[in-house]
């Protein structure tokens, strides 16, 4: 992926507002910082809908009129102004796998780079059993998660979350299709499509450094609906 030498900080006021959240030094629009959020219980994270989209940011709209949408001055800071936002965003994954029953551990190797494991975690057949059913609002936030960390350069990590999902599915087996369907499109399609077949064409040039698989994402006639996050999947087929 290339990406160019020279990034500014977004001039969108509400993506501004999501970089100085991820670098810690302001709030969401509902005047929340990061700090707070990551010290939510699991109820206030099951039960709250409007901070997902600010904890993993699409390139895509949402129904909520004040979710950050990342244009590309956004993708481009956010890639080339250190390890701060990412790290940060690890900690936002690291406490929304907890909620969902899982634990990450990173590897670091001695030339460089990392490798992500995901694995439940002690205790967590009960986180599991909150959304490890046919279908749930949850399915739909963890193809946000996948596909914004993918965006933001987290795709060690997001590798790591999805090889945990299918390992879930094979174990349990309760998971409806439509759901695993979605998190394989947000794991395997280039950058600029949507789960949901939404084209970015701006992120269409920076596709080039992943390993990408060109799906069909239209041939099953899914039909697309929208959750009360904002977050878009195709309808779960009846039993």
């Amino acid at each position: 992926m290339s990406v160019p030498a020279a990034a500014r900080l977004p001039s969108r006021p509400a993506l501004r507002r999501l970089i100085e959240f991820y670098e810690t030094k302001g709030p969401d629009n509902r005047g929340r910082l990061l700090e707070e959020i990551l010290r939510w219980s699991d109820e206030r994270l099951e039960f709250s809908h409007d901070y997902i989209q600010t904890l993993f940011p699409l390139p895509e709209g949402s129904m909520f009129a004040n979710a950050p949408v990342v244009d590309e001055e956004t993708f481009l800071y956010w890639r080339q102004s250190g390890e701060e936002l990412s790290a940060n965003m690890r900690r936002a994954l690291e406490h929304m796998l907890s909620f969902y029953g899982f634990a990450i551990e990173w590897q670091d190797h001695e030339k460089g780079g990392s490798t992500a494991e995901v694995t439940v975690k002690a205790g967590g057949e009960a986180n599991l059993a909150r959304w490890v059913v046919h279908m749930d609002h949850n399915h739909l936030r963890i193809t946000r998660i996948i596909r914004s960390l993918r965006v933001l350069g987290l795709t060690e990590e997001a590798r790591a979350f999805y090889a945990a999902l299918v390992w879930t599915c094979d174990t349990y087996g309760r998971i409806g299709s439509s759901s695993r369907k979605f998190w394989k499109r947000a794991i395997e399609l280039p950058l600029h499509i949507a789960p949901d077949g939404t084209e970015v064409e701006w992120l269409e040039k920076y596709d080039g450094g992943e390993d990408t698989a060109e799906n069909d994402i239209k041939s099953d006639g899914s039909e697309s609906s929208v959750d009360q996050e904002g977050n878009t999947a195709a309808k779960q087929e009846t039993n």
